[in-house]
């Protein structure tokens, strides 16, 4: 029996021009109905999402919101937050300063501004896509504390570079890894968006195998390889695919809806 359905955000159900279809949201109306609970499991920080909740037609619909790959979970049935593992300062300056050094464009996200190390052609192409204001710092300045995560945007054609860069230079103090086209982000080593997704499972008193998960792309690897429904989009990486349960049609395709609409039936698995 399936009791929660718990869905990625961009490249998933929120396109390239942020937005999503209406099927998402009529989707999720039917999933309640079938007493099935939802949640959001993101990259973005949750603060940068609760003003677009409205506007994707969210809101008022999504019992709980993961954000910042796993570090923060919001339960918006009772108001409450929950936080994990999060990246010391000198770790963070060491990421900045090594990756910038390849040309990513470093950033520092805050519930209303993204500053970045510089303005590009793709700085603006993402956001255009987040939709807050953007300011040109120094972003070391910025990092007073620990933080959940540091994120670089990257030009697309880049990425095969900083992934293989990665990979080559591992630190064990953290993780990185693909959040979109032109997105690289680092995290704890220990935290991954199965580790907010457990918070929500354990808050429910339900498991794994009562859990279906959508996803597009690597730093969903670990919340589709938990649940034991994880359902990989068309549109998604390799990587990500390998490791689902099934491929669902592209979010293009309104991928999301048909998949719920053709697979699960008074909460079961058909």
């Amino acid at each position: 029996m399936i009791k929660l359905v718990v869905c990625d955000l961009d490249g998933t159900i929120i396109d390239e021009q942020n937005h999503c279809d209406v099927s998402v949201t009529e989707t999720i109306r039917k999933l309640h109905e079938s007493g099935i609970a939802f949640a959001i499991c993101t990259g973005r920080p949750i603060d940068t999402i609760t003003g677009m909740m409205k506007d994707w037609g969210l809101a008022g619909i999504t019992d709980f919101i993961v954000g910042s790959n796993g570090g923060e979970v919001a339960d918006n049935r009772t108001g409450k937050r929950y936080y994990s593992y999060s990246l010391d300062p000198e770790v963070l300056y060491k990421i900045v300063d090594e990756y910038s050094a390849l040309g990513l464009i470093a950033t520092y996200y805050t519930a209303d501004v993204l500053y970045v190390s510089d303005v590009t052609e793709e700085v603006n192409k993402v956001i255009q896509r987040i939709r807050i204001p953007l300011v040109k710092t120094d972003i070391k300045a910025m990092i007073t504390k620990p933080e959940i995560k540091e994120m670089f945007i990257v030009e697309p054609a880049q990425m095969a570079e900083v992934e293989a860069y990665y990979q080559a230079h591992r630190d064990p103090r953290y993780i990185g890894f693909k959040t979109a086209v032109d997105l690289f982000e680092f995290n704890h080593p220990l935290l991954s968006k199965e580790v907010g997704l457990k918070i929500i499972t354990e808050i429910l008193d339900i498991t794994g195998d009562e859990v279906m998960a959508f996803g597009d792309t690597t730093n969903d690897i670990e919340m589709l390889k938990y649940a034991k429904y994880g359902i990989c989009m068309d549109n998604g990486t390799q990587d990500a695919k390998d490791v689902s349960f099934d491929i669902a049609p592209s979010m293009h395709d309104q991928g999301f809806a048909r998949y719920i609409e053709e697979h699960i039936q008074n909460g079961n698995y058909v």
